[in-house]
């Protein structure tokens, strides 16, 4: 299986990096090809909502790093974003490359791949994880993706606390488990 793993920290060794890595390893061992794109260190400008790729029947205008990514996609089966939550949300790093599906929105409905969530979030409550599950799971319904499934990693500070949860054998079991 292919797999496009997106990241959004901006903390190289941070938690939600650490939950990709764990995801990674699990889908590596079981024999996927992983394509990993580090949204938050990419060259990625915004839709400027020009319609010139009139979504998705010519090339957005920009020259950037999703063009890399572009290709990926549509290639991929299986599409993971992995984000520590931002003020009851993905990254904006992340939420800028989903908003560059739009030049490629017909190419990823017709796919119908899977996608799966995976974020970190300190505060310990509820609320804040479920602010973005709706927004995600309305952007899996949107480009017909199933929802192979979310890990919301909550209350997690640092990295040697998230060690000690059960959320990196989840993000490890779940890469290996596809």
């Amino acid at each position: 299986m292919k797999i496009t793993v997106i990241t959004g920290s901006p903390r190289k060794n941070g938690t939600s990096n650490y939950m990709a890595d764990e995801f990674i390893r699990g889908a590596e061992e079981n024999g996927h090809n992983i394509y990993r794109f580090d949204s938050a260190k990419a060259d990625v400008k915004n839709c400027i909502s020009c319609n010139a790729c009139q979504m998705g029947t010519r090339p957005c205008i920009h020259k950037d790093d999703f063009v890399e990514l572009r290709e990926h996609l549509l290639n991929s089966d299986l599409v993971v974003f992995v984000t520590p939550i931002y003020y009851f949300g993905m990254t904006s790093s992340i939420k800028k490359v989903i908003d560059r599906f739009y030049s490629i929105d017909p190419q990823l409905k017709a796919k119908q791949n899977k996608a799966i969530l995976i974020s970190v979030q300190h505060s310990p409550v509820d609320q804040v994880k479920e602010a973005l599950n709706t927004h995600i799971q309305s952007i899996f319904n949107w480009l017909n993706m199933e929802n192979a499934g979310i890990i919301n990693a909550i209350g997690i500070e640092s990295v040697e606390q998230l060690k000690q949860t059960p959320y990196p054998k989840q993000a490890y079991e779940l890469g290996k488990s596809l």
